[in-house]
């Protein structure tokens, strides 16, 4: 919990300073949607206690919101290495051997993001076509799965990245070397 918000030390090729900067920034738009969600839940509570009239519609506004936010802070924590690695059985393997399991669930979650982006923008298609609409604000609900699309399509190009990245570090003896920036290895 008392990691530090940023990189221990970003990357260095020009692929994964882009890749970083736009897993950040998305990760910050989803704090805003996170700060935004608060501000009127804060504004529907009062309503509700002080005047007896809540804001129409705040759940389906925080669900909407939760989903793109979780969405958007995916990529940044692929990029820092931050998902849950159960290593229980390779925590004493040698270096090459975990850089390849790396490698192959740095893939997987590309290959499930690139899955995810693109169902995600025939849902978005289909829902637009259907003129889907949420039930109290009457919000469309393609709106909210387009904006996830593009966090999974990030998600994918850090996943195929952190792959590579891994996958080339496996001739290296150095524990750190495997290790992307920011994780604990």
């Amino acid at each position: 919990m008392a990691e530090p918000l940023f990189l221990k030390r970003a990357p260095t090729d020009p692929v994964g300073r882009v890749l970083y900067e736009a897993s950040r920034l998305l990760a910050l738009a989803g704090g805003l949607v996170l700060v935004a969600m608060t501000v009127m839940t804060l504004v529907s509570i009062a309503g509700r206690a002080l005047f007896s009239t809540p804001l129409p519609g705040d759940y389906e506004l925080v669900q909407v919101g939760c989903a793109i936010a979780v969405a958007a802070f995916l990529p940044l924590t692929q990029m820092r290495g931050g998902h849950v690695i159960v290593d229980f059985f390779t925590v004493n393997a040698r270096p090459a051997l975990r850089a390849g399991f790396d490698a192959l669930g740095a893939a997987l979650v590309g290959l499930c993001g690139g899955v995810f982006a693109w169902r995600l923008a025939v849902g978005a298609t289909s829902l637009k076509e259907a003129n889907d609409q949420t039930t109290i604000l009457g919000l469309p609900t393609w709106i909210p799965v387009a904006a996830m699309a593009p966090c999974f399509a990030l998600l994918a190009a850090v996943g195929a990245y952190t792959a590579w990245r891994h996958w080339s570090a496996r001739e290296g003896d150095d524990d750190s070397a495997l290790a992307l920036p920011g994780s604990d290895r």
